[in-house]
């Protein structure tokens, strides 16, 4: 079932796709780790603000205060044969540290393109196993 994409669900995969881009690694279990990593709650921290580079201590505080959509949509899980319905940020944290989702797979999946449905891979992502 497909859902209209909300006005803050897209700034917020456009903040996870800018902080990739700063810290290239992905972070799992953690927001941020090291200088060089970040889960996808910790790329749309630095997306939306100027971080030090040891940002391995710093917890992102009020992200739901910038995007609503953290704690006001309930989604249901995209990953084929998972059926959690989980709060945005959860699903979020749950794609990043369980199923291992790319923050920028994370980002697409928040903001598709026109012609793609919310649940497609972006173009370049593995077919999930099984498939």
């Amino acid at each position: 079932m497909h859902q209209p994409v909300r006005h803050d669900e897209q700034e917020l995969a456009r903040a996870i796709a800018a902080g990739a881009r700063r810290r290239p690694e992905q972070a799992f279990g953690h927001y941020f780790e090291g200088t060089r990593a970040s889960c996808a709650l910790g790329a749309a921290y630095e997306g939306m603000y100027r971080l030090p580079e040891e940002a391995g201590q710093i917890l992102p505080r009020r992200l739901e205060r910038l995007f609503d959509c953290l704690e006001g949509t309930v989604r249901r899980c995209p990953e084929a044969g998972c059926r959690k319905s989980l709060i945005l940020a959860a699903l979020i944290v749950h794609l990043n540290d369980d199923h291992q989702w790319t923050r920028e797979r994370i980002a697409v999946w928040l903001e598709p393109t026109p012609h793609a449905p919310a649940d497609a891979p972006p173009a370049g992502d593995p077919p999930p196993a099984g498939s």
